[in-house]
């Protein structure tokens, strides 16, 4: 499909009747709102993203699973989460535990990462959102609120008490088979968390909520720029300004996008086989040292006839890194040759990376739940080896260089090409 066709839609799109423009955050079309499908779902025209969903969104709904989500932070992280019985000696852990583990055994870095991660950030996501969403709820509208909602999303993916809780399943099942376990109130108030930060996610509907903080334009006109952080659609003489309804900057297309997504993307490609070479941990028993990798643990799982869990360990610490990594060169040189190949595919998968991209941390939070756990002086020790850092480094750089990729250009490059 060509550049034109793709403008003839625009067309076809303006003719029908608007309830208001919005600015595609993947392609950058500006197109009217138009009548769901059958599905409740809203799609771009030209990128076929989904713009708006309906069916099952509700503020009320977000509000209500936001702050059960906020509430039960509190308990989940001071409650104990498991506890085991080694030969009479009984240890107990909370969140934060892997956390203190971590920085003693001479992983500064690493600890602040999972700490800002489990800890920190789903305070400041869920109970942000809690003020958010109850102050438009309360009829409150202003320019201070889109500023908060644009920073609480921009948080939401490294807000991680849900894919802690399954790192904290895995780490369950591979320390239950060897050593009594004791499941405390911490993990029954992580699991509910994490359900209803889950279910958050699935009915809050992030541009109704925008539309509730500010207006964008009424109908799509020519020239118009999209905000990527809010969606509005906006004049042109806000390329290169700050957005009326967020204050995000505005871009037709972030400057240096490919340079600076490059640059993250083989910064984590050089942590990549240290990560997958070195072990993720070492289990000292009785003076005798077991290095376990990435993949000794996957098949330890096979081997413990967890194949579910091994199948989501191999996933998300493998597949989706890899991924991830082959999916932001290929965007790079789409740009570079301004290809208007598969731009939908393309789309469709930057926008995947970007949705999956958190779930590689299950194998780092898997260490940081037993890691406090498995300690007797003499008996039984758990040491983090090299990898788990340069896993984690990989995970994050690879998140970064997402963040700093604009797909708009790959559409812009298209369009140049097309239109030379």
């Amino acid at each position: 499909m060509q550049i034109g066709a793709w403008l003839r839609g625009s067309r076809d799109a303006v003719s029908n009747p608007p309830r208001g423009a919005v600015a595609c955050p993947d392609c950058g079309a500006v197109q009217a709102l138009r009548a769901f499908d059958t599905h409740g779902f809203l799609h771009c025209y030209r990128c076929a993203s989904p713009l708006e969903r309906m069916r099952g969104r509700s503020l009320d709904a977000a509000l209500a699973c936001s702050l059960a989500t906020f509430l039960l932070l509190w308990p989940a992280n001071i409650l104990p989460l498991l506890s085991v019985d080694i030969l009479g000696a009984r240890r107990s852990s909370v969140i934060a535990s892997g956390v203190g583990t971590l920085w003693h055994q001479d992983w500064p870095l690493t600890a602040i990462a999972v700490a800002i991660e489990i800890v920190i950030l789903p305070f400041f996501r869920y109970g942000g959102l809690v003020v958010v969403l109850g102050l438009l709820r309360a009829g409150v509208r202003g320019p201070a609120l889109g500023r908060a909602l644009r920073w609480i999303e921009t948080i939401d993916q490294w807000a991680m008490p849900d894919v802690f809780l399954f790192g904290g399943f895995i780490g369950y099942s591979r320390v239950a088979p060897f050593v009594p376990t004791r499941i405390g109130g911490g993990a029954y108030c992580l699991i509910a968390a994490a359900f209803f930060s889950m279910v958050t996610r699935a009915t809050f509907e992030r541009r109704a909520t925008w539309r509730l903080i500010g207006p964008s334009a009424e109908r799509p006109e020519p020239g118009m720029v999209g905000c990527q952080h809010c969606d509005a659609a906006l004049p042109a003489r806000y390329d290169g300004a700050r957005c009326p309804r967020c204050a995000g900057p505005v871009f037709y297309s972030r400057p240096a996008t490919v340079a600076r997504s490059l640059a993250f993307t083989v910064a984590g490609l050089v942590l990549y086989p240290i990560a997958y070479l070195y072990p993720m941990e070492a289990n000292d028993r009785l003076d005798s040292l077991h290095p376990y990798s990435i993949m000794t643990g996957v098949m330890r799982l096979v081997d413990a006839h967890m194949v579910f869990f091994a199948a989501v360990v191999f996933v998300a610490s493998i597949v989706i890194p890899f991924l991830k990594l082959f999916a932001l060169a290929w965007f790079a040189i789409s740009v570079h040759t301004r290809s208007n190949r598969r731009l939908r595919l393309k789309t469709r998968l930057y926008r995947m990376i970007v949705t999956i991209g958190r779930w590689s941390h299950i194998d780092v939070f898997t260490v940081a739940v037993f890691l406090p756990l498995m300690h007797l002086r003499g008996f039984l020790a758990v040491s983090v080896g090299w990898a788990l850092p340069a896993f984690l480094a990989v995970v994050i750089l690879t998140m970064v260089a997402t963040d700093l990729f604009d797909p708009r250009a790959m559409w812009r490059a298209a369009e140049a090409a097309d239109d030379g």
